[in-house]
């Protein structure tokens, strides 16, 4: 079932590796964090044996689309933007989802 979530959504994949806020809705504006959660998921899930290891270099796509996203201060850019989540900008959750990416990557 995950694999199936992994590949809707990489289906809708930018060329900048990033994705829509809708993902099929190319009015929306884009974002940083599903490229994020999207490594993540693919790194634990090849580490733990349910997902192929062939996804291991998608995963590595999406993690160079969101370290392009880091500023000088080391916020990743471009997450849907608190408080209200309707914009791109910074939050919390999208400085955690890097983190989790990074600590998923690092035990790969």
């Amino acid at each position: 079932m995950v694999r199936e979530v992994i590949d809707g959504c990489l289906a809708h994949q930018r060329s900048d590796g990033r994705f829509h806020d809708v993902l099929d809705g190319p009015a929306t504006f884009v974002e940083t964090n599903l490229a994020q959660m999207l490594a993540y998921t693919i790194y634990r899930g090849v580490a733990a044996g349910w997902l192929d290891p062939g996804y291991r270099s998608r995963a590595d796509a999406l993690r160079r689309a969101a370290h392009g996203q880091v500023d000088a201060l080391g916020l990743v850019q471009g997450v849907c933007g608190a408080p209200d989540f309707g914009h791109a900008g910074t939050a919390t959750e999208g400085q955690a989802s890097f983190l989790l990416m990074e600590a998923a990557h690092r035990d790969r």
